[in-house]
């Protein structure tokens, strides 16, 4: 019998679609100019998969930890950068 497969859920759908938004890679190359350039949403994602330490998007949905960094270091300083405020 095989383990069953993780699958990704919320979070991994919103991190996907954060990073096919060219506003979303605009984010990651103010918040972090010393990163390499953030063009793509492969790059984007990439970024995003060092920054939340995960090795895939599904690991948002799965490890509370993982979900934790994302909030933290992603979801909450973008949408404050897109209101306008200085996280």
């Amino acid at each position: 019998m095989t383990a069953p497969e993780i699958k990704g859920g919320m979070l991994a759908k919103l991190s996907a679609l954060f990073c096919a938004d060219e506003n979303f890679r605009t984010f990651l190359m103010r918040r972090w100019p010393d990163a390499d350039q953030i063009d793509t949403p492969a790059q984007a994602t990439a970024h995003l998969k060092m920054v939340c330490e995960i090795d895939s998007r599904k690991q948002l949905d799965n490890d509370p930890a993982a979900a934790d960094r994302f909030h933290d270091r992603i979801r909450i300083p973008y949408a404050n950068w897109n209101m306008g405020r200085a996280d």
